[in-house]
């Protein structure tokens, strides 16, 4: 590596040091700390451009609580502010330069330490700014990854960085102060340390500008994100030898962030978007006002040349959750309503039900359901309980009828054995949409051959001798018990919602596994997870901890898979493994097709166990992180089965409203 240069940024630490905090590394409680999501917590790595001295730091909101550094020779020293020191009861011998091995004996007081200051240090420093800043930095999700934060490149000397600073902000402190704003007067400074650098799997480098609510003006941080953009700009620009590149550098952070499990597999492409997206990270709630203040400085520095690209702006939540600005607010700087799927979808039923030439008169009378008191209530989303059989499509009714009949399948909610008549019935949804390839694979192959590479559909007979004759069936189990439950397709235990056998161009033989979401949300924890525990470990959890199972369950309580969602999805994951293992099941590429519409934002809401929650801002981020083969689990819109090509036109009318 050069030391000769005009810019530079790297963060990179060396193997060395990066060992120690691997899974098995003697500093791995570090990491853990950091993924906890009990406290605002952070972990960063340090390393100097021209000494390449190089620490790691454990943040508590805006403050560190502990430092690591690491020499050239091998030796450690620890240090934190004196402040910390007295409340955390932190020993000073610990600066005092240590060998590995003398670390080892010290670290369980260390963590002890650690155990003591970071409720302190979250009480002081990680309530407002610290709280937001760590929301954002320990932002994870499969498409965008926060490497750093407090970021500002080094130079080759104090001259050239004032020069480079003076140029950066010139035009775009010209540009406003030349605007006729009609708001506060116009900064005649802006900030040189950029609150975090982030990569997205299309390339793109992100140069976030944190900012919490009530602390100072948001009219101008769009002002100051495209500050540091230009300024990473000039890096990316910068001529640098190879293993020096930009995309070198960041591609080398993404990967020792994995290392120590602080970031979700993503693959950076080999060449870097040429532009850096200024990006404002702003917590939600702030005032109509500001927010139109804010866009009139975003929209005045369109009109200019920035030698960057154009700005996006964000609304944070303390989970993580990146919110587009139009998604969270109308044009008028207003918050706008967020969607609420369901409702939309019972109004769609509604209108279906009552318009529909396929549905006698009396079926289009209300429909009891039971209300989550318990209480039976008539509701227009349902139909009247002598016509629940009507739920299902006239094309599809009776062969699927007869094929839940013959195999003894669970209808959920059944009504008299059939299946329910609530109109937004996942379960119905699924066989309306996919009755039809039970004897007809090319509508498979129309439906799936986007996300699965689908030469020919097989009779899922070759799976199980049963289904002889039929291209799909539902409520898959398998051929065996592999988990102690009991097998009921349906009801009580791991199934899917449907699958079909297929072989891919190279000629291997393969199965799907759909399983079909409408508009299911999970709110709150399962009170009966702590009680079920025990069954459920007994169940699972060899599988969990196979060599080769399909999920990560490293540094994680496995009680915490046991709540829904993510319950449901890795019992799902789990027997396709076992499937694939099974010498009786004709398939050795097993995939789990997950079909969840990206509307159903209530989803991705949903509950997550507190020490997975930091792993991403969504349901689908937090589950992709924990897979070990995430081509093994695909999503799939449901909007593709409102081809009547693939579905019907009736299908289109009623969970489509004709589109």
């Amino acid at each position: 590596m050069s030391n000769t240069f005009d810019i530079r940024y790297d963060r990179r630490v060396s193997e060395q040091f990066l060992q120690y905090f691997a899974p098995d590394g003697l500093l791995s409680s570090l990491p853990a700390y950091a993924k906890s999501g009990l406290f605002p917590l952070d972990l960063r790595f340090r390393r100097a451009a021209t000494s390449g001295a190089e620490h790691a730091t454990l943040y508590v909101g805006l403050t560190s609580v502990l430092d690591v550094h690491h020499t050239k020779v091998g030796s450690f020293k620890l240090k934190a502010h004196t402040t910390h020191q007295k409340n955390g009861g932190f020993d000073p011998a610990w600066s005092s330069s240590m060998t590995v091995d003398q670390l080892a004996l010290v670290w369980p007081a260390v963590e002890l330490y650690l155990d003591r200051i970071i409720p302190i240090a979250a009480e002081s420093h990680g309530r407002k700014e610290g709280a937001v800043q760590a929301a954002v930095s320990s932002f994870r999700s499969v498409g965008r990854v926060v490497l750093d934060r407090e970021v500002t490149p080094s130079f080759k000397d104090k001259a050239f960085k004032k020069e480079f600073m003076s140029a950066c902000q010139k035009p775009i402190l010209e540009a406003l102060q030349n605007a006729d704003l009609g708001f506060s007067k116009v900064p005649t400074k802006l900030g040189n340390e950029c609150d975090a650098i982030a990569v997205d799997d299309g390339g793109r480098v992100l140069a976030v500008e944190v900012k919490p609510l009530g602390v100072g003006s948001i009219a101008y941080v769009v002002a100051q994100a495209t500050m540091y953009a230009r300024i990473l700009q000039g890096w990316l620009d910068a001529a640098a030898s190879e293993g020096d590149r930009p995309v070198d550098v960041l591609r080398g952070m993404l990967d020792q962030r994995n290392a120590v499990r602080l970031a979700p597999q993503m693959e950076l492409p080999d060449v870097l978007s040429p532009k850096v997206v200024p990006v404002v990270a702003l917590q939600r709630g702030a005032s109509s006002e500001m927010i139109r203040r804010m866009c009139v400085v975003r929209d005045v520095l369109k009109e200019i040349d920035t030698g960057v690209a154009e700005a996006e702006i964000y609304e944070i939540s303390l989970t993580g959750e990146w919110i587009p600005l139009d998604e969270s607010r109308l044009p008028d700087g207003r918050p706008r309503a967020r969607r609420n799927y369901a409702r939309e979808s019972n109004l769609l039923g509604q209108r279906w039900k009552q318009s529909s030439a396929v549905l006698p008169a009396e079926a289009k009378a209300p429909g009891e359901v039971r209300a989550r008191g318990g209480a039976m209530v008539e509701v227009d989303y349902a139909l009247p309980r002598a016509w629940a059989t009507h739920n299902l499509l006239p094309e599809v009714r009776e062969p699927a009828l007869a094929l839940f009949e013959q195999h003894q399948i669970a209808w959920h909610q059944s009504i008299d054995g059939g299946p329910t008549n609530h109109l937004r019935s996942s379960q119905v949804q699924c066989v309306n949409a996919l009755g039809q390839m039970m004897s007809d694979p090319e509508r498979i192959k129309l439906a799936f051959g986007d996300v699965l590479d689908i030469a020919e559909i097989r009779d899922f007979g070759e799976i199980d001798a049963a289904e002889k004759g039929r291209y799909l069936t539902f409520e898959f189990v398998g051929k065996g018990d592999y988990f102690g439950e009991g097998v009921t397709r349906g009801s009580q235990s791991t199934s899917v919602d449907a699958a079909f056998a297929y072989t891919t161009p190279d000629g291997r033989d393969a199965l799907a596994l759909v399983e079909w979401k409408f508009t299911e949300t999970y709110r709150g924890a399962d009170p009966k997870a702590d009680a079920k525990a025990p069954t459920r470990l007994k169940r699972y959890e060899s599988a969990l901890r196979h060599p080769a199972s399909p999920i990560d369950v490293a540094d994680i309580e496995l009680t915490d898979l046991f709540h829904e969602p993510v319950y449901q999805l890795v019992r799902q994951q789990l027997l396709a493994a076992e499937l694939e293992r099974d010498a009786e099941v004709k398939a050795d590429l097993i995939t789990v097709v997950h079909v969840l519409s990206p509307d159903n934002l209530a989803y991705q809401s949903s509950y997550i166990s507190p020490a997975l929650r930091r792993r991403g801002a969504t349901a689908s981020d937090v589950w992709a992180s924990l897979l070990r083969t995430p081509d093994r689990f695909i999503g799939l819109d449901p909007a593709v089965f409102l081809d009547p090509a693939i579905t019907s036109e009736e299908y289109a009318l009623r969970y489509g409203g004709g589109r």
